[in-house]
C-alpha cells in the first residue's frame, strides 16, 4: 500500500484589510498624509506659542535666571510629537544653540 502525495501551489487572493479606520494604509499618496500631519503640528505649536506669548522663529533677547542673557532666534529645542500644555513649564527651548527650559526664563523680548 503506497501513498502518493501531490503538491499544488495555491494562491489565495483576499482584499487588503484596513483594520485602522484612522489611517488608510492602502492609499497611494502616503507622503501627503505625512505632510498634512507636519503642517497641523506646526499650526498647533504656533497656537501654543501665541497663547504663551513666545515669539518662536523670531529674533529675541532672553534673560534667564541668574542673569544670563541670550540673543538670537528662539526655537523649540527638539521636535516633539505632542506638546502637553500641563507640562509647558518643562518645554525645552533654545536660542541659537543654547538650550534652556521655559521655567528658567525670566523674560523674552522680540527684537524684529
Amino acid at each position: 500500500m503506497g501513498f502518493t502525495a501531490t503538491v499544488r501551489a495555491c494562491t489565495i487572493l483576499a482584499p487588503a484589510v484596513d483594520s485602522q479606520s484612522e489611517f488608510n494604509f492602502t492609499a497611494s499618496n502616503g507622503e501627503a498624509g505625512y505632510t498634512e500631519w507636519i503642517n497641523s503640528r506646526r499650526i498647533a505649536v504656533a497656537e501654543l506659542a501665541h497663547r504663551m506669548n513666545l515669539p518662536l522663529e523670531h529674533q529675541v533677547e532672553v534673560w534667564l535666571i541668574g542673569g544670563v542673557r541670550l540673543r538670537g532666534k528662539l526655537r523649540l529645542a527638539q521636535e516633539t510629537l505632542f506638546i502637553d500644555e500641563e507640562r509647558v513649564r518643562h518645554l525645552d527651548l533654545q536660542v541659537d544653540h543654547v538650550r534652556f527650559t521655559y521655567r528658567e526664563m525670566e523674560s523674552c523680548v522680540r527684537l524684529d
